[in-house]
């Protein structure tokens, strides 16, 4: 896992704001697997249950609001994200094994973290192009 880092910024504090909590999963995620709770886990799906509703059409509103000729791509991709994240709480649900579950939280980290770097980062793009 990567630390938050500046060079991350879109450039919109909320939006900003969002994925450096995102960032901070991977100590909640430490601290879930050195407790041994289960319940642990359950508070960072819901984490991730809140952001992927909140965090993600936030950000789509904010590409419909500045026109952004990339918003289909990055719908289908936070679509992609919506389902690991279902998939997350199905597997805690049915009681599948806490290192399985542990396990896909950390891709999803991983996944989430790729997407900032690689698909976020163009909104800031988008908002430097505006400032000229």
């Amino acid at each position: 896992m990567t630390n938050w880092a500046h060079h991350y910024e879109i450039g919109d504090s909320r939006l900003d704001e969002h994925h450096r909590e995102l960032f901070d999963l991977t100590t909640m995620l430490d601290t879930a697997i050195t407790s041994n709770n289960p319940q642990k886990l359950n508070d960072i799906i819901e984490f991730l249950e809140h952001y992927a509703v909140d965090h993600f059409s936030e950000e789509e509103e904010f590409m419909k609001k500045h026109e952004y000729n990339g918003l289909k791509h990055h719908q289908h991709e936070h679509q992609k994200l919506t389902t690991l994240i279902q998939h997350l709480r199905y597997i805690y649900e049915n009681k599948h094994p806490s290192s399985h579950i542990i396990f896909e939280i950390r891709k999803l980290i991983d996944t989430l973290t790729n997407h900032i770097q690689t698909v976020d980062i163009d909104i800031a793009k988008l908002i430097k192009e505006e400032d000229q």
